[in-house]
């Protein structure tokens, strides 16, 4: 078991240094989709350690992206993401108050959605953006 970890962390790192941004981007929306799920199990269960573990991850996540925003290019859209995001925080941090799940179920919906959008962008438009 322990050996099979290690080498999903080598071949997670690796996709990491080799991804492109757009494909960093859409990593980090999958990683953030797969925590979430962890965390709504975890609300479930009564684990209340794995749930402030997983919405920790969750919350460092959506900061990223909202980090990665080129606010000067982006323009309305670059802030009406930033803000989406702060939302989703948010949310994040109800569900981790008052230990439920709906607002869990908000945010996967509206990163699914975001994410739908960004793996849509076709690979002529992703290399322009990637030089």
């Amino acid at each position: 078991m322990r050996r099979s970890v290690q080498q999903y962390q080598n071949s997670t790192m690796n996709n990491i240094e080799q991804a492109d941004p757009h494909a960093l981007i859409s990593l980090i929306m999958q990683h953030i989709l797969g925590n979430l799920a962890a965390a709504k199990g975890a609300i479930d269960r009564k684990e209340i350690e794995g749930k402030n573990k997983m919405l920790t991850k969750v919350i460092g996540l959506i900061g990223e992206l909202q980090n990665s925003l080129d606010m000067e290019k982006g323009g309305e859209l670059s802030t009406n993401l930033y803000d989406l995001y702060g939302y989703m925080i948010r949310q994040v941090n109800q569900a981790n108050l008052k230990n439920t799940t709906d607002p869990l179920t908000e945010v996967t919906m509206l990163i699914a959605e975001i994410k739908s959008g960004w793996d849509g962008i076709p690979q002529d438009i992703r290399q322009q953006y990637n030089r």
